[in-house]
C-alpha cells in the first residue's frame, strides 16, 4: 500500500506538472489555434490526474479496487504512451538556444512558434520583435521538452502501479507495502 500510494502521489505531482505547462503553452495563443500536441499534452495530464486520484481513492475504498484499477491502469499507459511517442516523433531532441537559420528552432517552428496575434502590437519595432520572438520560441522549447519528458515519467510511474495491481491481482498476497 505505501508502495501504491508513493506512486500515486508522484503521478498526480508529475500530472499537475504537465498540465501547468499545457495551460501555460495554451494561453499564449487564441481560441483554436494552438497546436493539437499541446492539447493531447493537456488531455493526457488530466486523465493522469483523473486516474490517479481514482487510484489513490481505491487504496481506502475496497469497492473499486482489482479490475476497476487495473483497467483504468492500462488506458492511462496506452494513452501516455501514446503521447510520449507523439511528442517525442514531433519535437525530437536538440538545443533549444539553436535559433540560427536551418538550426533545431527553425525546423520546429510550427510546434514552438507563439500566436501571430502576439506580436501585432509591436510591428513597428522589427528588432525588437525578432529578439523577442526568438526569446519566446526559445522558452516556449524548453516548456515543450520538460513536457515530453514528465508525460514519459508518468508513462513510467503508471507502469509501475499498473504492474503492482497486476501482481495484487494474481497472487493473492497484498502486504502492507503492496
Amino acid at each position: 500500500m505505501l508502495v501504491t500510494l508513493a506512486a500515486r502521489g508522484t503521478q498526480i505531482l508529475f500530472s499537475l506538472v504537465v498540465l501547468i505547462l499545457s495551460i501555460v503553452l495554451i494561453t499564449g495563443y487564441g481560441p483554436g489555434h494552438n497546436p493539437p500536441l499541446i492539447n493531447y499534452g493537456a488531455f493526457c495530464a488530466a486523465g493522469g490526474l483523473l486516474f490517479a486520484v481514482i487510484g489513490v481513492g481505491a487504496l481506502f475504498f475496497d469497492a473499486i479496487k482489482g479490475v476497476v484499477i487495473l483497467a483504468l491502469d492500462s488506458i492511462a499507459s496506452f494513452f501516455l504512451l501514446a503521447g510520449g511517442l507523439a511528442f517525442a516523433i514531433e519535437v525530437k531532441v536538440g538545443n533549444c538556444g539553436d535559433v540560427s537559420d536551418f538550426g533545431y528552432i527553425d525546423k520546429h517552428v510550427n510546434v514552438f512558434a507563439p500566436s501571430v496575434f502576439k506580436y501585432a502590437k509591436d510591428a513597428n519595432d522589427q528588432s525588437k520583435l525578432v529578439q523577442e520572438f526568438d526569446a519566446d520560441c526559445t522558452n516556449r522549447c524548453r516548456m515543450i521538452q520538460a513536457e515530453a519528458a514528465f508525460i514519459w515519467f508518468m508513462f513510467g510511474c503508471f507502469l509501475v502501479t499498473l504492474a503492482l495491481s497486476f501482481t495484487n491481482k494474481t497472487t493473492k498476497r497484498g502486504g502492507a507495502i503492496v
